[in-house]
Order: C-alpha cells, then structure tokens, then sequence
C-alpha cells in the first residue's frame, strides 16, 4: 500500500536562481485565516459602503460625515449666517477686535506696514474705503490673508507666521470695525483696479 506521504515533498518542474520548490500544501490554519479575511473583506465593504444602515449598529459614512458636520455647526455656530461660501460674519465684541488690532498692529506681523496703522494704505490699498481689490466681504478677506497675494508683496497671514483661525477671524473683524474712519491722507482709489464694495 502506498504511502500518503510519498508525494509530500515532491520536487516541482521549475527552478529560479538555484532555487527548486517542493510542492507542499499550505497549512490549514493559514489557508482558514485567508479564507476569513476574504470574507470579513466583503462583509465589510457591504456594511459601511453599500448598506444604508450598516447592521452592525455603527453609522455608515453618510451619518459619520453628517455627525461631523453637525458638531462642527454646533461649534462654530456664532461664526455662520446663511450667507457667503463659509457663512462667517466680523466679530464685534471688543475683546476679539482688541486682540485682532494687536494682531495687525503687533511686529510679529506686517499689516500695518503696507496698509498704515490708521489703515489709509501706504504700499497696500487703503481698508477704510468702499473700494476694493479683492472683496470685501468677510469669507473673502478671510481667504485673502490666509493666502496673500505674493506676487504683489502680500504674503499669508501678512508674515510667514501662520495665524489661527480664531486670530485670522479677529483680524478681519478689527479691519471691518475701520471701515467709514476716513483716516486723513488716505491712498488714492485705482479706479481700474478697485471695485466698489456692496
């Protein structure tokens, strides 16, 4: 009676580098853990990306992303109003614009030395005006100092130092406050440039 182990350690017709393989079967234990990864894959997959209502009481992406959104909401809730791309509207209490003043007038940043601490313009446009470069409303300056517009000579946040959101905001809020100061010898409109602000 022939063995069953006989075929066990059978050498295979192929050879790579010196190297010839035996043609073993792969232990059961491994086979059964790649099985289950296979189907814990496809279950998977179903559960949190084509079910609605995934089955195993955890929120699908749809309700994790909209959770997100809610808290966000709820915690940025004082900064939006239905309106512009993110909703934020100027802070007014006067600790916010104190702290946004410092900001723009303090040496960490280099607001007021293009736009003049009256904010009247000097090398930058004049920020007590109704006329502007590149909007006026709050997500729009928001953006702009985020950005800057180096090509010009304003960098991001006015320095390389990046600002918080919350100071970004204060930032704007104080420049918004200004508006109507009519600081004296302000810059001369670009009329080709500008645009008036609504």
């Amino acid at each position: 009676m022939k063995n069953q182990d006989d075929n066990r350690d059978r050498l295979l017709g192929h050879e790579a580098d010196g190297i010839r393989e035996f043609d073993n079967a792969l232990p059961r234990w491994w086979l059964y853990g790649f099985y289950f990864t296979i189907v814990f894959g496809v279950a998977y997959f179903l559960n949190y990306h084509v079910l609605a209502t995934p089955l195993w009481g955890q929120p699908g992406q749809a309700a994790e992303y909209q959770a997100e959104m809610d808290a966000a909401a709820r915690m940025y809730g004082e900064r939006r109003t239905g309106g512009g791309a993110t909703g934020l509207v100027a802070l007014t209490d006067a600790a916010s614009l104190a702290k946004g003043e410092a900001i723009f007038m303090g040496q960490r940043n280099l607001c007021h030395t293009c736009h003049r601490k009256d904010l009247g313009g000097l090398i930058g446009p004049n920020l007590t005006d109704t006329m502007w470069l590149h909007g006026c409303g709050v997500d729009e300056m928001v953006k702009n100092v985020t950005t800057g517009f180096p090509t010009r000579g304003m960098v991001p946040f006015g320095s390389t130092q990046p600002l918080t959101d919350e100071e970004i905001l204060q930032v704007v809020s104080f420049v918004v406050s200004k508006r109507g100061s009519n600081p004296a010898n302000p810059k001369a409109v670009d009329p080709e440039r500008e645009k008036e602000c609504r």
